[in-house]
Formats: C-alpha cells, structure tokens, sequence
C-alpha cells in the first residue's frame, strides 16, 4: 500500500488506505521474526481479498440443492453428479456438507455460480473429456475437505483427478473463487486449480487394460511409458501423435482466464494454480505447502499474483514430468512473494543440490523449454535463494523421450527480481542458488535434448546489492551445461500501482475490516 501513503500505526490499531483491488497481509511483526523458525511459523496475519464488483446471479441459474439424493454412485460410495449445459448456482443459505467427498462434473456450456458467503465441500472435475466453454464464477468457497470415499475410480479420485478443481478443454474461466483444502491427512495429493495439466492422460472410463493412471508411472520411471491418451498434449505418454485436439486451446483466446481466485492451503502435496497451455492467471492469491505456480506449458501469463509460500515447494515452479512437446514464450510478471517460508526446510531438501528457491526445480521434461521470461519479482522476509534449477534425467517426477533423453532450456530470462533481505536458510550449510543441466546425457540424446540450460540471463537486487554468478554454484565440472549464462542490472522498472481497472471504487480498511 505504499504508493497510497504509509500506515498509521497506533499502539495495536493499523490504518491505511488502499486504493484498487488487490490481496493484501496485515501483520504486526518485527523483521527479526522472519529468521525465528519457531516464531515465523506462529504469527497472527489477516489476509485482506479487496475484490471488485461483480455481476449479480443470472436470474435464471438454477439452484443446487444440498440434498445427498442429486448424486450417483459411482462406486465404493463416491458420489458425483454431472451438470449439463446450463446455469446454476449454489447459495449461501445452503449447507453443502455431506461428510464425505462429492464431485461435481461439468459439461458443454456449463456456467456454475457462487453466491456471495456460500460454502461448499465438494470437487470439480472433468477429466474424462475436453470441454468447451465452461464459467465458475462467484465470491464463495470450494473446499477439498474429504478424502475420496473410494480411490483410483478414472475421472473421479486417480491422480489425474484428485484435485479440487481440474478441467481439460478449452474457453474455461474461473473468476472469485476462494479454493481451500481443509483436508487433514498430510501428503493427500491434489492441486488447488489445474487446467490442462500436462502430465495426466485423458481419464478413460472404466479403466481399460492399462488399468487407472497412477502419477507413479512417472515417478522414478523411465520409458518405454504405458499408451496413456494425450488430452492437448501433442504426444500421448508413450511419445506416439495425439490426433484429437478438439477443444484444445490454440491461442490466449480460448485459453483458460483465472482471475481473483484465492488459493489455500495447510498440508503438504497441495500445490496451487496450473493455468495449461495458453493460460492466463491475474490478480490471485495462493498460499500453499507446495509449489504455487506451475508455469508449464506453452504461450501462457502469470501476472499479478500474490504469493505466501509455506515451509515447501518452490514459488514458481519451472517443471517436474511433462510429456512430450514445445513448451515456448510463457510469462510470468509482477509477483508479489510476501512470504517465502521454504527457507525453514531447504538446507535438508534431498531433490537438489539448490534446496527450494523462489525459481527453479528439478526438471526431467521431455519437453523443450525455451523463450521464457520471468520478469519484477518482489520478495519480501526472509528467502533462502533467487533461482534454484536443475535439469536431471534421473529426477524423481519426470518422463523422458523414448531414447531416455530429457529436454533442454533456453533463452530463458530471470529478472528484476528484488530481495529485502539477504539470503537465509535455517541450518545452512551450503549456498542454495544452483544451476547445472543434465550431466550424463545418452550417446542419442542430441541438440535440443541434451539436458543443457543455456541463454539464461538473471538480474535481481539483493536488500541494495546486486545478485551476481558469486552468488551461485554452477560445478566447475559440468559449467558446460550451462553455456552463455549472462547476468544483468535490475532496470528502473517499479512496481505497478494498479491491479486492476475493472472497478473504480476506493477501500479504506483497519485491522478489523476484511473485504470478501
């Protein structure tokens, strides 16, 4: 808020004004709590969602019951039901609490509404084909609070599925939404929102003589991979042509529009937003014990975006298991990283040799990664490291071309990122930012598949010094996999004022004042 003037702050009463839309932590907190790691994972923080306005319900959207009698079966005792093209809203006097896990299918021209204040404990999904032109939409809560009744039911609860809300298809757009997984088993694997993701097949129902896809097939695995179908991948799993590209996005048009979406959650193996390929994500809010952005796929934009990363996963994650195909010219720009608590667990992170830093992974992608540009990332408290990659064909998630080759990355650019503080791990025994490509690459692994991260330019400003290569570790003996590294002065490029130009109002707010 300070382009609008300072707070005022008067024993435990904070005031200040806020201008324009936007997600907001008010904290009372001394800067040497952020290097306390038993004070920083207990403060009390109010998260302010300052939202615009939005259209009222559409008078002629139907309203979903909170009767149990809507669903089906579908085995074991999970319940789904599918909406068809249509409208409908759930409402704020309902109570959409079943005790279990429900799973809500979309369609065709399905448009979903949230009344202000209404909760629901549901899922929603659509995995077992590609959509056309899907709306969710609304300031209310989705939360992924139950494990599934039954597991490993294709389209339903496999790992492709289990997420509190994945659709693959085309024109899908997720406005408002405050997406929560209150879930308490630790380690129940399942993403905030996924679009298009490119690691998981087309849920084929019922399984066929593959059996139900398991995210273990890519998990220490390598190929020959089982014939799993692509959805809008341009191979299948085992690297044969997809041919069925219907409802695929083909340009940011039809790509999937996520806007004001709220992200959260409190147990590890929750990650936060996949936009897919051609994807754009603005003006959000994620708040996760995994990655939180998962820039994967081609032609996509991430922007705007505030970001409080919990004791694991990398702020922006640059990849894990892709399949097969050209992953080119995504952006990523103006993230506001508030907190970066993976500072707490990164020097005993065993995946790489960089631990968790706000940019990086530990890439085993057959695809070829390039044109990137990752650009004014501003990192508030303590952080443990800038940029963290590694390309590894022995990754633990990966899948790698049929020659056993892992994808290249290129023409990548990290920069303006801004540090308030100098870089801290708890425990720390080693320097955390990290880069070398693949260091064994097969005698077929060639060109753009020999594992190297090269024409990768880094700038950022570390509390008023400049990051330089002094600042990395790039092994001496394998400095080859890391050709023409370039590092740049940040540029004169201050952070945007305005989030948003689709409300005109002003919010004056206290401690005692949220805005939902």
């Amino acid at each position: 808020t300070e382009p609008w003037g300072m707070p005022n702050v008067e024993n435990n009463l904070a005031s200040f004004y806020i201008a324009d839309t936007g997600q907001y932590s008010v904290e009372f907190a001394s800067s040497e709590l952020w290097k306390d790691l038993l004070r920083a994972q207990n403060f009390d923080a109010l998260t302010l969602f300052v939202n615009p306005p939005m259209d009222p319900l559409p008078s002629d959207a139907v309203l979903i019951e909170e009767d149990i009698t809507q669903f089906d079966n579908v085995g074991g005792g999970q319940l789904a039901r599918t909406l068809g093209g249509g409208k409908y809203y759930f409402s704020a006097a309902q109570t959409y609490d079943w005790g279990q896990d429900v799973v809500y299918h979309v369609m065709d021209d399905t448009e979903v509404y949230f009344e202000q204040n209404s909760y629901v404990k549901a899922r929603i999904i659509q995995t077992k084909q590609k959509v056309n032109n899907v709306l969710i939409r609304g300031y209310g809560v989705l939360d992924n609070t139950y494990p599934p009744t039954e597991y490993d039911i294709p389209g339903e609860s496999d790992d492709g599925s289990r997420q509190a809300i994945h659709i693959l298809g085309k024109n899908i757009e997720i406005s408002g939404l405050t997406i929560v997984n209150t879930n308490k088993e630790c380690g129940e694997f399942g993403y905030a929102l996924n679009i298009n993701a490119n690691w998981a097949p087309l849920a084929v129902s019922p399984a066929d003589s593959l059996g139900v896809f398991e995210a273990g097939e890519l998990q220490n695995g390598n190929p020959p991979y089982k014939a799993r179908p692509a959805h809008c991948q341009d191979f299948n799993m085992d690297d044969t042509q997809n041919t069925d590209f219907t409802n695929c996005p083909t340009s940011q048009n039809d790509g999937a529009k996520v806007s004001f979406v709220k992200a959260i959650s409190w147990q590890m193996g929750q990650d936060g937003i996949n936009a897919g390929k051609y994807g754009t994500v603005t003006d959000s809010f994620v708040r996760v014990v995994d990655d939180a952005l998962k820039p994967w796929d081609s032609g996509a934009h991430y922007e705007r975006i505030t970001v409080w990363q919990l004791g694991l996963g990398w702020p922006i994650n640059l990849g894990w298991w892709g399949w097969t195909q050209d992953d080119v010219g995504t952006t990523v720009e103006n993230i506001y990283l508030i907190h970066n608590q993976n500072w707490m667990t990164s020097n005993d992170w065993p995946t790489t040799k960089s631990g968790q830093c706000v940019v990086g992974g530990v890439y085993g992608s057959s695809s070829v990664k390039s044109n990137y540009r990752i650009h004014n990332i501003f990192v508030e408290t303590a952080c443990s490291c800038a940029v963290g990659l590694e390309i590894n064909k022995a990754a633990f998630s990966r899948h790698l071309t049929p020659d056993g080759c892992v994808g290249s990355i290129k023409n990548m650019s990290i920069t303006n990122m801004f540090f308030d503080e100098e870089f801290f791990t708890a425990g720390a025994t080693r320097t955390n930012n990290f880069l070398r490509g693949e260091r064994y690459p097969g005698s077929l692994c060639t060109g753009d598949f020999e594992g190297k991260i090269s024409d990768l330019t880094i700038s950022g400003d570390v509390n008023g010094r400049a990051l330089s290569r002094n600042d990395f570790i790039v092994p001496r003996k394998f400095v080859g996999t890391v050709p023409n590294l370039v590092f740049e002065s940040v540029t004169v490029d201050p952070p945007p004022t305005t989030t948003s130009t689709s409300t005109t109002s002003t919010t004056s707010t206290t401690t005692t004042t949220t805005t939902t």
